[in-house]
């Protein structure tokens, strides 16, 4: 029990950093942190900075002692606890043609739902369970719809994106997916079996997912010529290739996949796990959770923060 006039331990609890647990004087853009965390994160917005994690894997510690030594985690883990870089904006007053674009962006991500209603493997689902799946999953549709939308919207990107969402979507645009591509892509986003609300219908999910990769396998092996350049085979075949055969369901890997014709082809079958390596990466790029904090920030004006806006636009469109 805490004595009267002395502070509980509770509240001493309360005043640490949720980034890096130093002390905290209280909230800043929304969340309980330090000064220097503050500090970082404002500059690192307004900046519009652009940061690599300096182990390449994302999963750096951030504390007292490490905070300066990856400023891609540390940002990472500002957005994970909440910090707000809407806050941040609004300090130095509206700013145009801005709010115009937003506006415009606000309703590409509209036509990215309606699309994403009508993907065929998706369409089949009920309503109940794609609105689950779209409260999880809408900022990657709109991600890989963006950065391949049917005309140039790069200006849009530009004036609206931070740096960190405008260096997404130049990574997913270097792909170069097809109309092909592009659905196949959209629908192992949107076939999560996490997301599913019955065991029916995780298995659904499942065998859709699987169809799709099949499908995307398959679809890569045919657009690769009958025999590839030594150069071409050198490009993405180890990690890649690796990552398909962790993502396949086959023990084969993309050789399962493709069937027996590939045997013959071993170039081609290299240059199709490359490709389809690329893009299973590019899935991964788009997935990540603090993109949707980013997304969010960008379309404050149209999606709120406890996400009641978000789900007016499910059960609309």
């Amino acid at each position: 029990m805490s004595t009267p006039g002395c502070p509980s331990v509770h509240h001493s609890q309360a005043l640490v950093c949720r980034v890096c647990g130093d002390r905290s004087s209280g909230k800043h853009y929304g969340t309980v942190c330090c000064d220097g965390c503050s500090c970082f994160f404002k500059r690192s917005i307004r900046k519009r900075a652009i940061y690599s994690c300096i182990s390449g894997q994302g999963e750096c510690s951030v504390d007292k002692a490490r905070r300066n030594w990856c400023p891609f985690c540390r940002l990472q883990k500002c957005f994970l606890v909440g910090m707000n870089a809407a806050a941040v904006q609004q300090e130095r007053g509206p700013r145009t043609p801005d709010g115009f674009s937003v506006q415009i962006l606000s309703q590409v991500l509209m036509a990215c739902i309606r699309q994403v209603r009508h993907n065929e493997h998706f369409a089949i689902l009920s309503r109940m369970q794609q609105n689950e799946i779209l409260r999880h999953v809408w900022y990657e549709c709109f991600l890989l719809r963006v950065a391949n939308w049917s005309i140039d919207i790069s200006s849009l990107v530009e004036r609206c994106c931070d740096g960190h969402l405008r260096s997404v979507v130049e990574d997913i645009k270097a792909l170069r997916v097809d109309l092909i591509e592009l659905s196949l892509l959209e629908t192992l986003i949107l076939c999560r079996k996490e997301y599913a609300l019955s065991e029916r219908e995780a298995n659904q999910l499942e065998h859709l997912a699987e169809r799709a990769l099949t499908a995307l396998s398959h679809y890569s092996w045919q657009q690769q010529p009958a025999h590839s350049s030594p150069k071409e085979l050198q490009c993405g075949a180890g990690v890649q290739f690796r990552e398909v055969r962790y993502t396949s369901t086959g023990t084969g890997g993309l050789r399962s996949l493709v069937g027996p014709e590939a045997i013959a082809h071993p170039a081609g079958l290299e240059s199709a796990a490359a490709r389809l390596g690329k893009l299973l990466l590019g899935l991964r790029t788009v997935a990540l959770r603090f993109n949707e904090f980013a997304v969010r920030a960008m379309l404050r004006e149209v999606i709120s923060d406890d996400g009641l806006a978000l789900e007016t636009i499910l059960t609309k469109l």
